[in-house]
């Protein structure tokens, strides 16, 4: 969301900001490293057609992809991250060619991210915040194209998707453009309510900020590690 977006882009050194493609892309550096920032936009179709765009324009050396997410295991409460394990599409069923949520020509549904990368934002994120951090925990994602606000409709993503921890409209989507690509992926997901309900967008707003201030404090104390890193 650009609500997020905006507490990255106070952590950005030098931004220049460029229009490619429909998207507002910008680039500087955080903690001497260079990156891009872009708003994925909502929906599986828009955050796929930018990340395709950026790599093939930008050949990013990795992706991190962060926001917020409805939980779908009640252990998890607002305010958790989830740094994302397998990613799956809840809403993609070719059946009766194929099973449901398997990706047809890829032989696969579950879409992993990089461990490697998963593993050293996590540590980034709970070393950076301190005595602030979240709890977090790695698993899987479910992402679908569209809001999912009700019990009944929290309840048929978890039959999609058994092992999903969480519910977004992104998340595979990048993973699967990534995948394809070969380009290293991560996604980190803050919790902002628990797929249930109907939340004010205020609300969603806020918590919105509060994922891009984290996720701001991950980037900088993981790109100030040692090692060339461009994203």
């Amino acid at each position: 969301m650009p609500q997020e977006l905006e507490a990255i882009l106070d952590s950005i050194d030098h931004p220049a900001a460029n229009s490619s493609a429909g998207r507002k892309v910008v680039q500087g550096k955080i903690s001497g490293h260079p990156v891009a920032l872009s708003f994925s936009r909502w929906g599986k179709v828009a955050a796929a057609s930018t990340a395709a765009h950026l790599i093939t324009v930008l050949k990013p050396r990795q992706i991190v992809f962060s926001g917020i997410a409805g939980a779908l295991i009640d252990d998890l409460a607002i305010g958790d991250v989830v740094f994302a394990d397998d990613l799956y599409q809840h809403d993609l069923d070719a059946s009766p060619f194929y099973p449901p949520a398997h990706i047809p020509l890829l032989e696969r549904s579950a879409l992993p991210a990089d461990r490697a990368l998963t593993a050293s934002l996590r540590r980034a994120m709970l070393d950076g915040l301190g005595s602030r951090a979240p709890r977090t925990l790695v698993g899987d994602v479910a992402t679908g194209d569209q809001v999912i606000g009700t019990s009944h409709q929290r309840e048929r993503v978890s039959v999609a998707v058994p092992t999903a921890v969480c519910v977004d409209m992104e998340g595979a989507a990048v993973a699967q453009v990534c995948f394809e690509f070969g380009v290293p992926f991560a996604c980190v997901r803050m919790i902002s309510d628990r797929a249930d309900e109907s939340l004010a967008p205020a609300k969603v707003f806020s918590l919105a900020r509060r994922s891009g201030e984290r996720a701001a404090v991950m980037l900088r104390h993981w790109l100030s590690a040692s090692g060339q890193r461009t994203l």
